[in-house]
């Protein structure tokens, strides 16, 4: 989360293995497979924002895997913002890489956050 809130793509694609999954958000976008297309939702997503902000509230840990329940805030380019609560799951491989990443989130209320 901090990679994606300083904007540094290399650190934060360098957290997953390869053959990593992405599904962000899970049934409202395209899963992603490989490092190549978890760099272009990194390019045509995430870049495309002016902010992310993550406010944890509560993180559920197991081995090799945790649940994430944070206050996401965005800034779009034409300086509209968004805020929204995510459940964001991580599950690692035996390297501690990222395996999967599944992000909880509701697209349809934060495109019309972004519209007003």
């Amino acid at each position: 989360m901090r990679a994606v809130e300083q904007g540094s793509r290399e650190q934060w694609l360098g957290l997953f293995a390869d053959g990593a999954t992405l599904e962000d958000p899970v049934g409202a976008a395209p899963g992603r497979l490989g490092t190549v297309a978890i760099a272009d939702f990194w390019d045509t997503g995430i870049a495309t924002l002016q902010a992310v902000q993550f406010d944890v509230r509560r993180v559920f840990e197991a081995p090799g895997e945790a649940l994430v329940l944070a206050d996401v805030t965005i800034e779009a380019p034409s300086g509209a913002n968004a805020h929204y609560d995510a459940a964001i799951h991580y599950r690692l491989d035996e390297a501690g890489d990222i395996a999967s990443l599944r992000a909880f989130w509701d697209l349809p209320e934060v495109l019309a956050q972004l519209a007003v």
